[in-house]
C-alpha cells in the first residue's frame, strides 16, 4: 500500500539516511502486534535505486510500562544521588536533625502547578505616579523559582468606615489626611530617608520556606503602613529560603530568611514623613511566627526581633525651615534608636505635651557585663529604663540615683541646716525625692512647666518619685508628701515676679536646685534664658543669706574641646558670667561618670557667702558625720544613698581637668593660667641641702632662721619637695582647737594641764604657719620642711617671696583697712585652675627676689601671710612691735614663759635641717 501524499511530501523533506522507520503507516495500524517491534518492510535506495514503501513498527502496551518504570527508576536515582551531593556541600547528612526538618518544610503554595503569589494594591485615596519599569533576570542554579509581582491599579484598598460616624468628623479627616498625604508627598522629593533593620530569630521555618505566605505578609505590612508597593522580586532559594526585594514608591523594602536557623532579616527605608517606628509591633505581628518545629512537650520560643533606626540623608537646607534641634531623632533618642545589639528596646511611651515630647524607652544592654550572675542571667533581672524629653536623655533607671544625688546632696550639705528649698524643673519627681531625704527641709516648691509629663512620670516612671522607703515621707509617691508643694507655671516667670526687683515679702529659699534645660543646648530659648540677667538676679535675691544655687550644666567637656566663650557652649560661659555678675562668691565645678550618659556629667554649685567654702571643703569624715545627722533612714534599712558619700564630696572638690583646659583657651586667657599651671621650669630649685636653719642676726627677738649653705641664684625655688609636704589646720581643725583652748583657759583652776599641753600646739600653728582664707574661713598652712625657719625681712627687706614689691610693708599700711592685694582669701568667683591648685597655691609658688650669697640669711614677708581681715590690725600691730625690736616671735615668746632649759622646738629645727 501506497503511503499517503503528506507522507511521502514528508520523507522527501528528511535528510538523507541509510534507512528510515515509519510508525505511522497505515500498514503499521492494521498489522497485528506479537509485543515486539515488527518490521513491516524495509528498502536501501543505494541498492535498488529506486523508491519503497517507509519501515512500520508495532509499539505495544508492555513496552510503553517498561519504559516508564525504567525512566522513572532511572529519574529517581539521579535525583537522590544529585540531592546527597548538594546537602554534602551544605554540610547536612541524611542521619542529621537539620536533614530531617528540610524534608518537612513546605512546597511553595501552588495552583495548577503555577505559584500564585498576590499581587500590591493602592491604598484608597492616595495617588500614585506611573512608573516605568526595566528589569533583567540572571538564571541561577541555586534559584529554584523567579516571581515578578506589580502594583494593580485596578484595584484599591476599601477602607470601611462606620455607617454612623459624624459627617463633619469625616471632613475633618479628609482634611487631615489630605494635610498629611502632602507633606508626605513634599518629603518624597528630599534627599533624606529612615531607615528600618530588624532581625528576628525562633521564628517558624514552614512560614520562613513558603515565597507565598512571605510575600503576603509584606504587602499587609506595606499596606498597613500606609505605604505604596510598586512591585516586588522573589526568588525560593535552593534548598530553602527566600529572599524578596520590594520596590516602595518611597523607597524600599527586602528580607531573606534561614528557615533552619528560624532567622529572617528585614531592610525598610522610606523617604516619607510618616514614621516607621510605629511599624515595628506590625513586623513582630506579621513576621514573627513562633516556631512550630517542636519536640513533643516543648514549649514554642517567642521569636527575638532586635532593630535598628536611623535617619538617613540630608535635611538642613533641603527642608524649608527645618531646625535640627526641634527633631527628637536628631538628639540621644536618635542615637539610642541605632544600636542594633541592645538584647531589648521596647518603646513605652511616647506622646506629645503642650510643652514637649516625651519617649520612655525600656532596654537591655548585653554589653553591660562583668561577669556577675546579674550579667550573665539578664532575664532575671529588670531592664533599663530610659526618659528623654524632646529627644534629649534625661535620665535613666540605673543613672537615676547617681545623677540626682551629684545635683542634690552637694548643694545641701554646703548649706549648714536648709529649710526651705526650690526646684526648678525635675518633672521626673527623682531630685524631689532627693530633697525629701533630709530632715532639716520644711517645704521644697517645685515649680515645673508641664504638668501632663507629671502625670506621665507618675504613670510610667513611679521607681523616680518613690517614696515609701523615706521614714521621714507620709506618701508613698513624693509629689504627695506634705512637705511638696507643686507649682505648674512657667519658673522663670514665676521667680522673676516674686524675687525679680530686689524686693519682695516671699520667704527666701536656702536652696534652689535647677534641674530644666541644659544650657550647652543650642535651643534659642536656652541662650535668650543666660543672656537675660533678669532671671538670674531673681534667683540670687531669692536666696537667704547663706543660700546656695546648684544647676546641671549638660556633658562634661574634653581636654579638645575649645575656649566655652568661642566653642559650642557660649549659652554656659554666658550663663556662668552672669552668674558671677549677680554676685555669687565662689562658684564650683563638678563632674558624675556614673550616670549612664553617653559622656560624663557636668554640675555647677554657687555659693552666696563665700565663708561657706569651708562647707564645701570639708574632709570626707567630716561629710560622713554631716550626712549620719541630715539624713532619714530608710524602712527597708538599706542606706540611704547609693552612690553619693563623703569620699565622692572630695572628689568633686576638684573640678574635672577639661574644665581646666577648655577655660584656659577663652581669648583672653586668665592670667592665673600662666602663673598656677605648674612649676615654671625656667626656676631653678635650691634643695634642702643648700639650706641650713641656725640662730637668726636679726636679733634677740627673732629666734632661729633659714640661711643659704650655697650661693643661690635669682628665680630660684626652695626646697621645692619639703614645701609639698606641708600640713593644714583647716577650719573645722583650727576652729575646733580654738573653742576647746578657750574653754581650757576660762577653766584653767581645773584643766591647767590642759591649756599648758594646747598652748604648744596652738603656738607652733600660728607660730611657724601662715593664716588663709582661701578656704572660706581661717585656716593656718604649716611648712613642714625647713622653709618654717624663715624670718620676717623688716622694711620690704625680705628676699625670698612671690613680689619683688608691692608698696607696702608693716610700717606703712594702714591698720584700718587690709590691703586686697595682701588679703589670701579667695578672690576669684570661678577657676577651675585656682581651685585645682589649691594646695599648690597654699604651699608653693615663692621664689628668690634677688642673689642670695652663701651664709646670708633668707627672709620672708610675713604681711603677706596675714590672711584674715578680722585680725589685720592686731597682726600688723605684732609685726610692727618685733621690728623695732619691742617684742619676741611667738615661738620665742612661748620658750621665754615656759622657761625651757632648752628651745622647745629645736627638735624640729633639726630635723628640718
Amino acid at each position: 500500500m501506497c503511503p499517503p501524499a503528506y507522507a511521502s511530501e514528508a520523507l522527501k523533506s528528511r535528510p538523507r539516511s541509510d534507512s528510515t522507520l515509519d510508525a505511522y503507516s497505515p500498514a503499521s495500524r492494521n498489522e497485528p502486534g506479537d509485543g515486539n517491534w515488527k518490521v513491516i518492510q524495509a528498502t536501501n535506495d543505494r541498492d535498488t535505486g529506486a523508491s519503497a514503501p517507509p519501515l512500520t513498527v508495532h509499539l505495544t502496551p508492555r513496552f510503553f510500562v517498561l519504559v516508564t518504570i525504567l525512566a522513572s527508576a532511572f529519574a529517581f536515582s539521579m535525583g537522590t544521588m544529585s540531592r546527597l551531593i548538594l546537602l554534602s556541600k551544605m554540610g547536612l547528612h541524611p542521619s542529621s536533625p537539620s536533614f530531617h526538618d528540610l524534608a518537612l518544610l513546605p512546597i511553595n503554595d501552588t495552583s495548577n502547578g503555577v505559584t500564585q503569589l498576590p499581587s500590591p494594591t493602592v491604598i484608597q485615596g492616595k495617588e500614585v505616579p506611573f512608573t516605568t519599569y526595566t528589569t533583567k533576570i540572571f538564571p541561577q542554579d541555586s534559584a529554584s523559582t523567579s516571581h515578578t509581582v506589580h502594583l494593580d491599579r485596578a484595584y484599591s484598598l476599601n477602607l470601611h468606615a462606620k455607617e454612623d460616624v459624624d459627617e463633619e468628623y469625616n471632613n475633618q479627616q479628609e482634611q487631615k489626611a489630605s494635610k498629611d498625604r502632602e507633606d508626605d508627598a513634599d518629603d518624597l522629593h528630599l534627599p533624606a530617608g529612615q531607615h528600618l533593620l530588624v532581625d528576628m530569630k525562633n521564628v517558624d521555618s514552614s512560614f520562613l520556606n513558603s515565597e507565598v505566605r512571605l510575600s503576603r505578609a509584606m504587602i499587609d505590612l506595606i499596606n498597613e503602613s500606609k505605604l505604596t508597593l510598586l512591585s516586588y522580586h522573589c526568588h525560593t532559594l535552593v534548598p530553602m529560603g527566600v529572599s524578596c526585594a520590594g520596590v516602595l514608591l518611597e523607597s524600599h523594602v527586602a528580607f531573606h530568611t534561614w528557615p533552619l536557623e528560624g532567622s529572617i532579616v528585614m531592610d525598610l527605608f522610606t523617604c516619607g514623613a510618616e514614621p516607621l517606628i510605629p511599624v515595628l509591633p506590625m513586623i513582630k505581628n506579621l513576621f514573627g511566627i513562633p516556631s512550630q518545629d517542636l519536640v513533643l512537650g516543648e514549649e514554642p520560643s517567642e521569636p527575638i526581633m532586635q532593630w535598628s533606626h536611623k535617619l538617613r540623608g540630608f535635611r538642613e537646607g533641603f527642608a524649608p525651615n527645618y531646625k535640627r534641634h526641634e527633631n527628637p531623632l536628631e538628639h540621644d533618642l536618635g542615637l539610642m534608636l541605632t544600636r542594633l545589639d541592645l538584647d531589648k528596646k521596647v518603646p513605652v511611651v511616647s506622646e506629645e505635651t503642650d510643652f514637649q515630647h516625651v519617649d520612655v524607652y525600656e532596654v537591655i544592654d548585653p554589653n553591660i557585663s562583668d561577669g556577675s550572675y546579674e550579667s550573665l542571667n539578664p532575664d532575671s533581672f529588670r531592664s533599663d529604663k530610659i526618659l528623654f524629653l524632646d529627644g534629649v536623655q534625661q535620665s535613666s533607671l540605673f543613672g537615676d540615683a547617681a545623677y540626682h544625688e551629684a545635683l542634690v546632696h552637694p548643694s545641701m550639705i554646703t548649706h549648714p541646716h536648709p529649710k526651705r528649698v526650690a526646684i526648678i524643673g525635675g518633672g521626673e519627681g527623682a531630685t524631689l525625692r532627693e530633697v525629701l531625704k533630709h530632715n532639716t527641709v520644711e517645704e521644697v516648691v517645685m515649680v515645673e512647666i508641664d504638668e501632663e509629663l507629671v502625670s506621665l512620670m507618675k504613670t510610667y516612671l513611679p521607681e523616680w518619685s518613690d517614696c515609701t522607703d523615706i521614714a521621714g515621707s507620709d506618701a508613698d509617691s513624693c509629689f504627695d508628701d506634705s512637705r511638696a508643694t507643686m507649682v505648674y507655671q512657667d519658673a522663670f516667670k514665676w521667680f522673676i515676679d516674686r524675687f525679680g526687683n530686689g524686693e519682695s515679702k516671699e520667704e527666701k529659699f536656702d536652696v534652689i536646685i535647677m534641674d530644666a534645660l541644659d544650657p550647652d543646648q543650642f535651643v534659642e530659648i536656652v541662650g535668650n534664658l543666660y543672656k537675660d540677667n533678669h532671671f538670674v538676679d531673681a534667683l540670687y535675691n531669692g536666696l537667704s543669706e547663706k543660700g546656695v544655687f546648684a544647676i546641671q550644666i549638660g556633658e562634661t567637656e574634653t581636654t579638645s574641646d575649645p575656649g566655652d566663650d568661642t566653642g559650642p557652649d557660649q549659652d554656659t560661659a554666658n550663663m556662668m558670667r552672669a552668674l558671677q555678675s549677680v554676685g555669687f562668691q565662689s562658684m564650683h565645678n563638678y563632674d558624675e561618670g556614673h550616670s549612664h550618659f553617653q559622656a560624663p556629667w557636668s554640675y555647677l554649685v554657687c555659693l552666696k557667702d563665700s565663708k561657706s567654702r569651708a562647707s564645701w571643703y570639708r574632709t570626707a569624715p567630716e561629710i560622713e558625720i554631716e550626712l549620719h545627722q541630715r539624713l532619714h533612714s530608710t524602712e527597708s534599712g538599706a542606706p540611704a544613698l547609693r552612690f553619693f558619700d563623703g569620699s565622692t564630696m572630695v572628689d568633686y572638690q576638684t573640678p574635672p581637668k577639661a574644665a581646666e583646659t577648655t577655660y584656659c583657651r577663652k581669648e583672653d586667657e586668665p592670667w592665673e593660667c600662666d602663673e598656677y599651671l605648674g612649676i615654671d621650669p625656667e626656676f631653678v630649685n635650691a634643695p634642702i641641702s643648700h639650706l641650713e636653719a641656725r640662730k637668726s642676726t636679726l636679733g634677740e627677738h627673732a629666734g632661729r632662721g633659714l640661711f643659704a649653705a650655697q650661693d643661690i641664684p635669682m628665680h630660684s625655688t626652695l626646697d621645692l619637695s619639703g614645701s609639698v609636704k606641708a600640713f593644714y589646720f583647716l577650719p573645722l581643725t583650727l576652729s575646733v582647737l580654738e573653742d576647746f583652748y578657750e574653754w581650757a583657759d576660762v577653766n584653767y583652776d581645773e584643766y591647767a594641764y590642759v591649756e599648758d599641753e594646747l598652748s604648744s600646739v596652738y603656738t607652733f600653728a600660728y607660730g611657724y604657719g601662715y593664716v588663709a582664707t582661701l578656704l572660706g574661713e581661717k585656716h593656718v598652712t604649716v611648712d613642714s620642711g625647713i622653709l618654717s625657719f624663715c624670718n620676717h625681712g623688716c622694711n620690704g627687706t625680705f628676699s625670698y617671696g612671690e613680689e619683688e614689691s608691692l608698696g607696702f610693708t608693716e610700717m606703712n599700711v594702714d591698720l584700718d583697712h587690709a590691703p586686697e592685694a595682701l588679703l589670701n582669701k579667695i578672690s576669684i568667683v570661678y577657676s577651675p585652675v585656682f581651685e585645682r591648685h589649691l594646695r599648690q597655691i597654699l604651699a608653693v609658688g615663692d621664689y628668690t627676689l634677688r642673689d642670695i650669697h652663701q651664709g646670708e640669711e633668707i627672709t620672708c614677708d610675713y604681711l603677706s601671710f596675714v590672711g584674715d581681715p578680722v585680725e589685720w590690725e592686731e597682726d600688723v600691730t605684732g609685726l610692727r612691735a618685733q621690728c623695732l625690736g619691742e617684742t619676741r616671735g611667738d615661738i620665742q615668746e612661748y620658750e621665754f614663759e615656759t622657761n625651757a632649759d632648752e628651745p622647745v622646738f629645736d627638735n624640729f629645727a633639726t630635723e628640718c635641717a
